[in-house]
């Protein structure tokens, strides 16, 4: 929603200038009077916007809600008011958008909206869950514990971000070397070989002459070869937008044997840490559900728990419903079942996620570790082949003088 610019009169007469958000001005100054403020004098529109489109997107790319919260919950341990420990945000903010939401989130306070009604407007910005545990923790007035869970939740979430990029750096750096020698092998050496060939007149063996014309074709046509990539990038991208290549390739990745344990650890790592923040912030079952369920990115995964609602509303226990789907692993149904013994289901969901984060990172270190050595093997034998063929090319042209 746009901001309206008013000059306002309280009940004291103190004259001051305001921006609030409203979808056109009579809508701004309804929400003005709502404040119990007195409009004097309508002063347009502001030049910045609340969250267009574009805008939100860009939030999006920039907003770090688990920074955000960090610094959120400690202020409002220390029984500083919600605005209060806002403004004490905003003012610390490190860019200008993110100050401008956490300013937005002050002006919706303002006109006596809810903090978890104002999350949510700012669905693009902030996860699902967020504006759930929010809206829990205002009912049952304990907000600062219930955002400490979540901060928790973030970090954690940040961290094994954090673990994977850092993982990753090292292997794609050696890919990214051995492709660069292959490409100055076939790009700049071999050619050179192959005018020394021309000149001698001989014809070259089978061998030496794919080398040559493959490094002719890569100097010829290296430009297609960007093209493919894009393409293919392209291609891809739109492939994870439609629903049936999507459902058709996760179908795949829970067959593969590795990558399969990854996926499941990771999702359901994340759904039963989402479902354990949830329970312990206060959240109906219902809705805890309904929201875990969103966090998987595996839709096969997702599809085996479509009908969990359900089941839960006819009286079933969430152990045995869970229990019906093949990819939930049976430590998950076993551990919630003793916690639903012992009235604690939130504890042990919170240690199987746990032990699932423990196993995922071990499981990526040492898939890294396989991945790096034959990464090196493989290259490394494509430029031995290279250049292998090239003394062969020299020991033909030595034999014919």
């Amino acid at each position: 929603m746009p901001l309206h610019k008013f000059k306002t009169s309280d009940n004291a007469g103190k004259i001051q200038e305001i921006l609030i958000e409203g979808d056109n001005q009579a809508d701004a100054t309804r929400r003005v009077q709502v404040r119990g403020l007195i409009p004097i004098e309508y002063m347009g529109q502001s030049d910045s916007s609340s969250e267009g489109p574009s805008l939100s997107w860009t939030f999006r790319r920039r907003f770090d809600v688990a920074d955000f919260t960090d610094r959120l919950v400690p202020l409002l341990q220390a029984e500083i008011p919600l605005e209060k420990a806002l403004a004490i945000v905003e003012d610390t903010g490190d860019n200008r958008e993110e100050r401008e939401v956490i300013s937005g989130l002050r002006r919706g306070l303002h006109e006596g909206r809810k903090f978890s009604q104002l999350i949510r407007d700012r669905n693009r910005i902030f996860p699902k869950m967020y504006s759930s545990i929010v809206e829990a923790g205002e009912e049952a007035g304990a907000l600062p514990q219930v955002l400490g869970q979540l901060r928790d939740y973030l970090s954690m979430t940040k961290e094994m971000k954090a673990f994977l990029i850092s993982s990753s750096i090292y292997p794609l750096f050696v890919v990214a070397v051995c492709v660069g020698v292959v490409s100055v092998l076939l790009g700049v050496v071999v050619p050179k070989f192959s005018r020394v060939i021309q000149s001698t007149g001989r014809t070259p063996s089978d061998a030496t002459q794919f080398l040559l014309d493959l490094s002719e074709l890569m100097r010829g046509y290296w430009w297609g070869g960007c093209i493919l990539l894009i393409l293919l990038a392209v291609l891809i991208q739109q492939a994870g937008k439609d629903g049936r290549v999507r459902e058709a390739w996760d179908g795949i990745v829970l067959k593969l044997p590795l990558l399969s344990r990854i996926v499941i650890l990771s999702n359901i790592g994340r759904q039963v840490r989402t479902m354990s923040i949830l329970m312990k912030s206060g959240v109906h079952l219902l809705d805890t559900v309904s929201i875990s369920a969103k966090v998987l990115q595996n839709s096969k995964i997702q599809q085996s728990i479509a009908g969990l609602a359900a089941e839960l509303r006819r009286g079933e226990r969430l152990s045995s419903a869970l229990g019906r789907s093949q990819y939930i692993p049976p430590l998950v149904i076993r551990m919630l079942a003793v916690g639903e013994e012992t009235g604690a289901t939130d504890e042990m969901l919170a240690r199987v996620a746990d032990r699932y984060d423990s196993e995922l990172r071990h499981i990526i270190k040492r898939a890294l570790s396989w991945f790096e050595p034959l990464v090196i093997i493989f290259l490394g034998g494509m430029v031995g082949t290279i250049v292998l063929l090239l003394f062969l090319a020299v020991l033909d042209i030595q034999s014919s003088f």
